[in-house]
């Protein structure tokens, strides 16, 4: 009885199964493909993710070496209140994230020419420090270059420490360069953390000049 009815429907039966068949792989393929995609995307991400880092550390400066300038001549009477009102900025910092004060301090004069450049004046930038990709905070266009926006001084400061102390290559940098503000001038000025040229002389000469080592004690 069953077999005469399988003989007699035999089409309409194989449709059926040939249609159920097809709901079937219509509803797995998608879970597959979405699966594979889903942890494609996750690699991508996190690959970009770790370059993103990478570059917002190694690129905060990268901006200033489309182009070089040179270190003004600065007065005492604009050198001089520069160095003492950032002083204790530069110590603390140097307890705080082991830099040496006398280095801060002279990086932070160089690169804003004793707080004459622009962006020291009107946005609190002394370290030059540019628009890395996953910057958030206020920013603005100088000459066609995005440099970072701060609310204080002091906050120009901290980010410098952060964004210098947070890259990989930092603890080495300590353990080379140790308590020598000479050998930490010469680390930096590898680093292209400034767009001044000869910036590692001119470090150590402000360094020297205004006795600013005796920051580090």
């Amino acid at each position: 009885m069953k077999w005469k009815f399988f003989k007699t429907n035999w089409f309409q039966i194989a449709v059926v199964i040939l249609i159920l068949a097809a709901m079937v792989k219509k509803n797995l393929l998608p879970t597959i493909t979405n699966t594979g995609k889903g942890h494609n995307a996750t690699e991508k991400l996190t690959g970009n993710s770790i370059a993103s880092v990478e570059e917002s550390r190694a690129g905060l400066f990268s901006w200033a070496s489309r182009s070089t300038v040179a270190l003004p001549d600065i007065p005492e009477t604009v050198a001089i209140p520069f160095l003492q009102r950032f002083g204790r900025v530069a110590v603390g910092e140097q307890q705080k994230f082991g830099i040496p004060a006398s280095v801060m301090l002279a990086c932070a004069y160089v690169n804003s020419f004793s707080g004459q450049r622009d962006w020291a004046k009107q946005y609190h930038n002394y370290f030059a420090l540019g628009c890395s990709s996953n910057w958030e905070g206020a920013s603005e266009n100088i000459g066609g270059v995005c440099v970072r926006k701060y609310e204080k001084a002091w906050d120009s400061f901290r980010d410098f420490s952060k964004n210098l102390s947070g890259r990989n290559d930092f603890t080495a940098l300590q353990q080379s360069c140790g308590s020598d503000w000479k050998k930490w001038a010469k680390a930096l000025d590898t680093q292209k953390v400034s767009d001044v040229s000869g910036f590692e002389t001119e470090v150590i000469r402000v360094i020297e000049a205004y006795r600013l080592y005796e920051l580090d004690k």
